[in-house]
């Protein structure tokens, strides 16, 4: 969930860690690196079909597991309703990603103005550290990891999921595929292996400029901005 301008990798440490996450565009807290986010990014190392988890309710208990001692009691309590009924309510998704942008403010940085995408999902806008010291940038990434993993780095990865991938698809350009040719933004023949070559070219081949394009890669976790997106100042 957090992006510089200029270096543009997934950190969720998912959503580095924003989605996060993602979720999902950026070099920061959201998009991102803890083993949850890196497994839903493993397109291009991953068989066409091969799954995330076996449900939903599976996959949050996974991440139970492994952060239920590391989260705040907001996000477990989300992940313990979404582990037994197989959803993260819209109510406790909002709640997570405002307790993250508290988190961001409380360490003395620029209220961010996230990114929202047409189905709900949330991203926390590219930002610009020009002129700061390597500490500085250093420590803004520390803390914008610390707050995602806290708060909303495992809830943003269900929820887009849920929204997103119900099939809990491991290759996320796969995901972003489907999404192109069902909302008629791509023609039936489109693939994954089309998306990865226009993702590489300089304009993403009109994608960035597309709202329904944007709200299909974002949700389904691919890293990508706006063409027109707003950057965050954190150290002003």
């Amino acid at each position: 969930m957090s992006r510089k301008t200029g270096m543009r990798g997934k950190a969720i440490a998912v959503i580095c860690c924003l989605a996060l996450l993602v979720g999902c565009t950026g070099c920061g807290a959201l998009k991102e690196g803890s083993r949850r986010e890196r497994q839903s990014q493993q397109g291009q190392s991953s068989q066409q079909g091969e799954r995330i988890a076996s449900s939903l309710k599976d996959y949050a208990r996974s991440l139970l597991d492994s952060d239920g001692g590391k989260i705040s009691d907001q996000q477990k309590s989300a992940l313990e309703k979404a582990a037994s009924g197989g959803k993260v309510s819209q109510a406790d998704y909002e709640h997570a990603w405002a307790d993250y942008k508290q988190c961001i403010i409380d360490k003395g940085y620029a209220e961010p103005t996230f990114d929202k995408y047409d189905n709900g999902i949330y991203a926390l806008p590219s930002y610009n550290t020009d002129g700061a010291s390597k500490e500085a940038i250093r420590k803004l990434n520390d803390d914008l990891t610390s707050c995602s993993m806290l708060h909303v780095t495992d809830i943003n990865t269900v929820y887009r999921l849920q929204l997103g991938n119900p099939k809990l698809l491991l290759d996320d350009k796969e995901v972003a595929a489907d999404c192109l040719r069902k909302e008629g933004i791509k023609p039936k023949d489109y693939t994954a292996d089309k998306l990865e070559k226009d993702l590489e070219s300089g304009e993403s081949a009109g994608l960035r400029d597309n709202r329904k394009a944007l709200t299909c890669l974002v949700t389904a976790g691919v890293n990508v901005t706006a063409s027109d997106e707003t950057v965050w100042y954190p150290l002003k």
